[in-house]
């Protein structure tokens, strides 16, 4: 480790032996008072930089500004105070708790905010089948920085999911084509079948957090809230279990990374974090803001239009004009 980077952050505190028990057992678990005031007061700063410099994912594909919903992903490569905390915050010791690896590599992170009001649902889903990678070593870390109740959209999860075997189709806030065009079902709305199903949820203050893995399912409705809003982050790392597997309506990786199939996720666009950075990994994006790869657009706009959700298709992705438009 070069003598410039600094060590992944202290945690205020660690997981309980409780809290990672309920995590095994449940899938997911609201972990209290984890994060301290000052971490959560730089998210908060951060986040709302973010929005008002959104990339082109975010300005295209996961933005609904007249709905009152923004969202974005791997804004840790364009704006520094993300990828500080992605790399240097107590998030990456959490993680290789949680995890219990030699090594953690950051996966990526992504914020959805759902101002006052906002009637923008989130699907129930499964994370997998949004990503194009394999594997169980990843813990979410999802990060209110409003207090949040099931009124103000918290989420909610089918509790012991992680357990089944079936999986659900990737359906986005905007019920985007490419990303749901596969033989998966579409999940139910398991909030409708409490009887049926074990659904929880917490209300949450900033610096609670919820922790859970890659196959739970979960959804939240919209921001029913008239004076809250509700913004949150995701943020998620990977141990070295977790394989690089491109396949069709997976979540686009628009930067350069160099991996093969069946490659563990690291290097530049999944770099290690724990027990501590890899300069050749970041060296690039320490110099500054990282736009995506004309390379990489130029192939996934390829792969859009070879599947017919590009412009000569019937069927219209948003990512195509994301990528389309990026510099």
């Amino acid at each position: 480790m070069a003598a410039d980077f600094p060590p992944p952050a202290t945690p205020k505190r660690s997981f309980t032996a409780e809290e990672l028990a309920r995590f095994e057992r449940d899938g997911v678990v609201c972990a209290r008072g984890l994060l301290d005031a000052a971490l959560i007061e730089e998210l908060r700063t951060a986040l709302e930089d973010a929005i008002a410099k959104l990339s082109v994912l975010g300005r295209n594909a996961l933005n609904r500004e007249n709905e009152g919903f923004h969202g974005d992903i791997f804004v840790w490569k364009l704006h520094d105070a993300f990828r500080d905390l992605a790399l240097f915050s107590s998030l990456p010791a959490l993680a290789q708790q949680v995890l219990g690896t030699e090594t953690v590599n950051f996966f990526y992170e992504q914020f959805f905010v759902k101002r006052a009001g906002s009637p923008v649902d989130t699907p129930w889903h499964q994370d997998i089948p949004f990503w194009p990678v394999t594997g169980t070593q990843i813990a979410s870390f999802w990060i209110p920085l409003d207090p949040v109740t099931r009124e103000s959209s918290g989420l909610e999860f089918a509790r012991g999911s992680h357990r089944w075997e079936e999986r659900f189709r990737a359906v986005t806030p905007g019920h985007d084509p490419y990303m749901m065009d596969t033989d998966l079902p579409i999940a139910p709305d398991f909030s409708a079948r409490r009887d049926e199903v074990d659904v929880v949820g917490w209300d949450m203050e900033p610096g609670d957090v919820l922790l859970f893995g890659p196959v739970v399912c979960h959804g939240s409705a919209g921001n029913a809230s008239n004076e809250r809003d509700r913004r949150a982050l995701a943020f998620r790392y990977c141990g070295p279990d977790v394989r690089y597997a491109p396949r069709h309506a997976t979540m686009p990786l628009l930067w350069d990374h160099g991996l093969e199939p069946g490659d563990r996720l690291a290097g530049s666009l999944f770099p290690q974090v724990w027990p501590h950075v890899i300069e050749a990994e970041i060296a690039r994006r320490m110099r500054g803001p990282e736009p995506p790869s004309r390379g990489q657009v130029d192939a996934f706009l390829r792969h859009l239009d070879e599947t017919g959700f590009g412009p000569k298709g019937e069927r219209r992705s948003l990512m195509e004009a994301a990528a389309a438009s990026s510099d």
